[in-house]
């Protein structure tokens, strides 16, 4: 009988490369959930956080090709850490089997409302009046850090980094006013700007986002080109039964085709994909490149 008759014929493991309560988690728990109730077996979601995603990675890469690990993350393990880490654990371009592009979390540039700043020219004087300001982000070399390292970049501010193991914590920080800015996805940031506990100055696209179209984009702010996008996808290890990874994605399209699903996304500003394994696989080399060329402008480097 060909493997994807019996898969799965028990519980699956979902690494997840990030802590409880952020973008990653949820979207992982949301597969994991819809792959559950369409496959008849548990998906169980175990979070490994840590060294950008390197530590989730080299756990899946590390263990059997047979589909009963998987891994969620973001951009860190597939495309960014190989331009980061002069040796990684593993090789993104030929250790994982990608299976699905989950989705597209942009970032949005927020402060703590006691900054007297509502636009980027306004928060960028305020930076310099201060001689240096504290800034969070979800950890060394994420989407968040490399956006702030790239804004600084192209203008010439002094900020001082202070990473955190997650989005939930370092919003809480930002929050209490421990920090005092921060990109941030919109999942977590959201819906505290909409209560009024966070401020939005721009968003890390090169369009407004539909979930919230009066934030302004950081390009139209006057730094042309400025774009950081994360993402988040599924992987199996590499050498994983092909008809496996193809009955994963397909379930996966569907679950994130849901209209429940969809609706509890878009008031995040989360534009969920769901994408066939060989189209993933292409996104993945098309942002290796984008996001070297950001790694390369930000100076960012970890060993």
């Amino acid at each position: 009988m060909a493997p994807a008759q019996t898969y799965p014929s028990k519980p699956v493991r979902i690494i997840v490369t990030n802590p409880p309560g952020g973008t990653v988690d949820i979207l992982a728990r949301t597969v994991g959930d819809h792959l559950g109730k369409a496959l008849g077996q548990q998906f169980v979601v175990e979070n490994r956080p840590g060294a950008n995603g390197n530590i989730g990675a080299e756990l899946l890469t590390k263990g059997p090709a047979d589909g009963y690990t998987l891994m969620v993350g973001p951009p860190g393990p597939f495309a960014i850490n190989a331009s980061l880490f002069s040796k990684l654990p593993y090789n993104p371009s030929t250790d994982f089997a990608p299976v699905s592009l989950l989705a597209v979390a942009p970032l949005v540039l927020v402060v703590n409302p006691s900054v007297p700043a509502r636009n980027l020219e306004e928060l960028l004087r305020w930076i310099r009046e201060q001689g240096r300001v504290s800034y969070a982000s979800q950890g060394l070399a994420s989407t968040g850090h490399l956006a702030m390292e790239l804004l600084k970049s192209m203008t010439g501010v002094q900020m001082d980094h202070v990473p955190y193991k997650g989005s939930a914590p370092a919003i809480a920080d930002l929050i209490a006013g421990h920090v005092k800015v921060a990109f941030d996805n919109t999942t977590s940031s959201l819906p505290h700007v909409r209560r009024g506990a966070l401020r939005a100055i721009a968003v890390a696209e090169k369009r407004r986002l539909e979930a919230a179209p009066d934030i302004p984009t950081v390009d139209e702010q006057g730094l042309k080109g400025f774009e950081a996008t994360p993402w988040f996808g599924i992987a199996a290890r590499a050498g994983t039964p092909r008809e496996i990874v193809e009955k994963l994605s397909a379930e996966i399209a569907a679950g994130l085709k849901e209209s429940e699903t969809q609706k509890k996304f878009a008031t995040l500003g989360v534009e969920l994909r769901g994408t066939t394994p060989d189209e993933f696989a292409s996104y993945i080399r098309i942002e290796t490149e984008k996001w070297r060329r950001i790694v390369k402008l930000s100076g960012a480097r970890l060993d």
